[in-house]
């Protein structure tokens, strides 16, 4: 095997190779973006239901009202 041979397989070896890792890195961040998301949608969620219980409680001490 000569030399160019050799340093041409390394190069391909090496693309393959940051290929593979940028793959990875790209789906990573892109189930980090989704978790993200997912969190703030349940973050609203829980405030919001926060919300509609003391909105009931309020609701529910003015009928009860002695």
């Amino acid at each position: 095997m000569n030399l160019k041979k050799l340093g041409g397989l390394i190069l391909a070896a090496i693309l393959l190779i940051g290929g593979v890792i940028l793959a990875v890195r790209l789906i990573s961040g892109a189930f980090a973006l989704v978790h993200g998301a997912l969190n703030t949608v349940l973050g609203i969620v829980v405030i919001l239901a926060l919300l509609a219980i003391v909105a009931w409680m309020f609701a529910y001490a003015r009928k009860h009202r002695k």
